[in-house]
């Protein structure tokens, strides 16, 4: 007859469990001293070889805003990717360059039928009836103009202005006249930053191109305007 056990039962320590936990903290001491190792013996190339994976991995877009320098894909991804991610790409860089300048939160960025469309309001660059840029947005313009330089595609500058505009203090005719030399006053600061002249053209629409009503001064407001467009042909 088989003999009946204590109740309740009583189990001997197991003196060498320790070591199975013991074990796994080494192993993970010795992965980390070797991932320190690999990291500090890593080269420029290698960081670089990283970097460049990484960003086809994800996207052409920018992942940060901590340069504006390179932010446009190379030569041999450009052709891997649509012109619409291409001009997404431009808008957000955009953004990037124009932070923290006099022009932050003022040029609009808008993509239509794969063709991008740097809205800047008038009233920010010029004065009442003229042409002649503002001062203190000429340095944010020239740092949109060195990113604009190193895109690919061709570049047009717009003039739009609205029908009531008084023009009968400055040195313009009509509207027509003064969105030209307006939009004139900004190719000539992309041009001298390095945009090639073989890429840019110039027009004055005048008010014929409203994006708005002319019947408010809000209206108003928005139709008068410059538009650096880039495109690819």
């Amino acid at each position: 007859m088989a003999r009946r056990k204590k109740w309740p039962v009583e189990y001997l320590p197991n003196t060498e469990a320790w070591m199975t936990t013991f074990a796994d903290l080494i192993s993970l001491m010795l992965t980390f001293f070797i991932l320190l190792i690999s990291m500090s013996t890593l080269d420029k190339t290698g960081l670089s070889d990283v970097s460049s994976s990484f960003t086809k991995a994800v996207s052409v877009l920018n992942s940060g805003q901590k340069t504006e320098l390179q932010i446009i894909p190379p030569i041999e991804m450009q052709k891997l990717i649509s012109v619409q991610e291409l001009m997404l790409a431009m808008r957000q860089n955009s953004h990037v360059v124009l932070n923290n300048s006099t022009l932050r939160h003022k040029v609009k960025g808008v993509i239509i039928k794969d063709r991008l469309y740097l809205r800047i309001p008038d009233a920010v660059l010029f004065d009442d009836g003229r042409a002649t840029l503002k001062p203190e947005h000429k340095l944010a313009l020239k740092k949109l103009a060195r990113m604009l330089a190193i895109m690919p595609g061709r570049i047009r500058i717009q003039g739009h202005t609205d029908a009531r505009m008084d023009l009968s203090d400055g040195p313009y005719p009509d509207p027509w006249s003064l969105s030209l030399a307006r939009a004139a006053s900004v190719l000539h600061i992309l041009e001298d930053e390095g945009v090639s002249s073989s890429r840019l053209s110039l027009v004055g629409y005048g008010p014929s191109q409203p994006i708005s009503t002319d019947a408010t001064p809000f209206g108003r407001g928005k139709n008068r305007r410059v538009e650096i467009v880039v495109y690819k042909e």
